[in-house]
């Protein structure tokens, strides 16, 4: 029986010092790693690091200090990236909003506060009041950079759904709008047939830009539904729909930029926090 009991205290102590050994060899290598880490970070590495971060976590799950030495590695990543974001912002946002103040000087405001949350800023020649009997393309901006294209159209029933634009050899086609969509609206008054079909940011796919390019040249309008209807383009109207593209191509830009300065000084914001608990 003792024979069996020192046999067995030599065993347990034969794996004692192996999983010891084996500790350290692990911690060894994962300083290494670290070590590693480090250089990446200094030489603004900051993806490889984030691999190399990543690999602590999968390759030592049991050795807790250095997981923890490897997320505070993760944290100066998100401060730095987020403090060189902030940097970066902070430098083009004035700019991006001086081109939008600009381009804005030909446009209106309009908001009205009891039923609007959100204003829209409208071309001056394409305000409703003087337009309102008139066939034509109308575009506006709102504040959170969303862009509306309008076909509005008045006479004979056509219950158009979408709208194209040639010139030359080169045309755009917007989305289909269904007439049961809300972007649609008509009615009828005196015999005489109204639709407004409205096309929201991205489903005007590629006409608003296509005017803009170009302007210089004759467009022609189609719209198609039941029945289709030819006209062109106004010059005023192309001016403007160009005007109205670039502001929302500037405003959209001002709204990322600040989106990213609010989520860079949160990012840091919640490190400095846990430092400090």
């Amino acid at each position: 029986m003792k024979n069996i009991k020192r046999v067995f205290f030599i065993l347990l102590t034969f794996t004692f010092l192996i999983s010891c050994n084996s500790r350290e060899k692990l911690e060894k290598q994962a300083d290494v790693r670290l070590k590693h880490i480090e250089q990446l970070i200094s030489h603004n590495s900051f993806n490889q690091a984030k691999i190399e971060i990543d690999s602590i976590h999968l390759l030592y799950p049991r050795l807790v200090n250095k997981r923890r030495i490897a997320a505070a590695l993760a944290d100066t990543i998100t401060r730095r990236e987020s403090s060189r974001s902030l940097v970066y912002c902070d430098s083009i946002l004035p700019k991006k909003q001086h081109e939008a103040d600009s381009i804005q000087k030909n446009f209106r405001y309009e908001k009205d506060k009891i039923y609007q949350e959100v204003g829209n800023y409208i071309y001056k020649t394409q305000q409703t009041e003087g337009n309102i009997s008139r066939i034509y393309l109308k575009t506006y901006v709102d504040d959170n950079a969303d862009f509306y294209l309008i076909s509005n159209y008045c006479g004979a029933k056509l219950e158009h759904t979408s709208v194209e634009v040639s010139a030359d050899d080169l045309s755009a086609r917007t989305d289909v709008v269904n007439t049961s969509d809300p972007n649609y609206h008509s009615f009828t008054d005196e015999g005489v047939r109204w639709e407004v079909v409205t096309y929201k940011n991205e489903a005007d796919k590629g006409l608003t830009a296509f005017i803009a390019q170009n302007a210089s040249k004759r467009i022609k309008v189609t719209l198609h539904g039941k029945k289709n209807y030819v006209y062109y383009l106004a010059d005023a109207d192309k001016k403007a729909i160009t005007a109205t593209y670039h502001l929302w191509i500037v405003k959209k830009d001002v709204l990322k930029l600040q989106k990213e300065i609010k989520k860079a000084r949160i990012k840091i914001g919640k490190i400095n926090l846990e430092k400090t608990l």
